[in-house]
């Protein structure tokens, strides 16, 4: 979630970017009771809209597993002579291929058993090995898996085992909670990560309800045409959304990063398609409610996306991000928080996909 936001503000250019003012029309014509109209679109009614919020349900198990996951803050890694078990880390050599061409190559990289990374049957090909074990397998990959490139291919494994570590975390006692964090007891710790857990959950859903109803409005509008430099403008985004790719996977340009992630051109044109579109609606949304911002939205804005991006102070966050952006972000959020405050909910709870 943090990551999202924190991309969202990066790239917002919102209709910014330089280029000539030539409409491009769409060939689609206004709809009947549009209410709002003007050169560019035909804006459909949004209020009234119905739809469901996604109430998620904590289990005591996720509030174990982010309870674990904040403690391994404090874990120390032993090298251990037996076979590997499920949590260990394997260290190992680790090579993958694809028809040949290798995919993947890292030595001394970690495979977290039961972390399933590379998928289920990788993480149980690697339990029950020893150190010095030589691996050479192959594993078919379903078409839905995580990683674009393997989903749908067969990827030959080679892997060498060169160390295990278990992962010894301290008990938790109220006394090393006291000493080593900013709560009193292991009840306190594990109160403020189930409110974190909550937070982040409600936020999730509010953000769900919000797109699920901006995308109805988008539907039963119509484009009738927009100029060069909305589309540039939503194709900057686009753009800069993808380039936190180039670090994260080492690669050199944004068409590499398109070819990593199995993107057409296709693909790319109907994203900033969406992009334009979400962009020219909300402000329509925007101006036909003359929505503003009071000096109150702005700093109570400020302070959740100070807390989002986890900005140590005001000035380094407005510098990273700029006033005019920060403010077009939250007034698109009142925009949005109207047509959740305008519409007929139905709450459902439900559980959560934490994959």
């Amino acid at each position: 979630m943090k990551k999202k936001l924190a991309i969202l503000l990066l790239s917002a250019c919102m209709l910014t970017a330089c280029g000539s003012k030539s409409p491009i029309k769409t060939g689609n014509e206004p709809i009947e009771h549009a209410v709002y109209t003007d050169d560019q679109l035909s804006l459909a009614d949004y209020t009234g809209l119905k739809a469901e919020k996604k109430n998620y349900i904590i289990t005591e198990k996720e509030i174990e597993t982010r309870t674990h996951e904040a403690l391994q803050e404090f874990a120390e890694y032993n090298s251990v002579s037996r076979p590997s078990k499920s949590g260990d880390y394997v260290q190992t050599n680790f090579k993958a291929s694809i028809n040949g061409s290798v995919v993947f190559e890292e030595n001394q990289y970690d495979v977290v058993l039961g972390g399933e990374e590379f998928g289920k049957e990788l993480d149980e090909k690697l339990t029950d090995v020893s150190i010095g074990d030589h691996l050479t397998f192959e594993l078919n990959y379903e078409d839905d898996f995580t990683d674009v490139e393997w989903a749908g291919k067969t990827v030959a494994f080679d892997i060498e085992v060169i160390d295990i570590q278990e992962e010894l975390i301290p008990e938790p006692t109220d006394e090393f909670i006291a000493a080593n964090t900013n709560y009193s007891t292991y009840e306190e710790f594990v109160s403020a990560v189930r409110e974190s857990v909550t937070e982040s959950y409600a936020a999730e859903s509010r953000e769900e309800l919000q797109e699920e109803l901006l995308q109805q409005v988008i539907d039963a509008s119509s484009i009738i045409q927009y100029t060069t430099k909305d589309y540039d403008a939503a194709k900057d985004k686009v753009n800069n959304a993808y380039l936190s790719y180039l670090d994260l996977f080492g690669l050199e340009d944004l068409d590499d990063v398109y070819e990593f992630l199995d993107m057409t051109d296709e693909d790319v044109e109907e994203e900033i398609q969406s992009t334009l579109y979400r962009t020219l609606i909300i402000n329509a949304i925007i101006k036909n409610e003359d929505l503003s911002l009071t000096d109150e939205d702005f700093e109570e804005g400020v302070l959740y996306y100070m807390d989002q991006t986890e900005s140590e102070s005001r000035e380094e966050f407005m510098k990273t991000y700029g006033e005019e952006e920060v403010r077009r972000q939250i007034l698109e959020d009142k925009a949005l928080n109207f047509l959740v405050e305008h519409a007929q909910i139905t709450e459902v709870e439900t559980e959560h996909d934490s994959d």
